[in-house]
């Protein structure tokens, strides 16, 4: 299975998924232990999942991944999900724990943040 970790830092779970452009790529699966394969950042030509937020045509380097981010709006798991993304939102900071526990089937997770009514992220 392929993760993307959302991760301002390239060490710890951050947070604002839809204007993330750093995130940590992991492969794993009940065989084996998560292994880093990449950091990436995406570059600012590229568009965020907030770009896209009303596109589910344009690709998207993460398409058909499993999402872990500590912090995503309400919707975003819905418009992600059409991306073959599937979006992981917890309070653990520690992307491999965080992996393990979605192999596992024990990750916790917490809730998304509410909508502004203003339309800002």
């Amino acid at each position: 299975m392929k993760f993307a970790v959302v991760s301002q830092d390239f060490q710890t779970i951050g947070g604002k998924t839809g204007k993330a452009r750093k995130f940590l790529i992991y492969e794993a699966s009940q065989e084996s232990q998560p292994t880093l394969v990449e950091k990436l950042e995406i570059p600012d030509n590229e568009p965020t999942f907030h770009d896209l937020h009303e596109d589910d045509i344009t690709p998207h380097r993460l398409n058909g991944t499993i999402l872990i981010t500590g912090e995503a709006g309400e919707g975003l798991s819905e418009r992600l999900s059409r991306r073959g993304i599937t979006v992981y939102i917890t309070s653990e900071t520690d992307p491999v724990a965080a992996i393990k526990g979605v192999v596992d089937g024990t990750i916790t997770t917490v809730a998304a943040t509410p909508h502004k009514e203003d339309g800002s992220c």
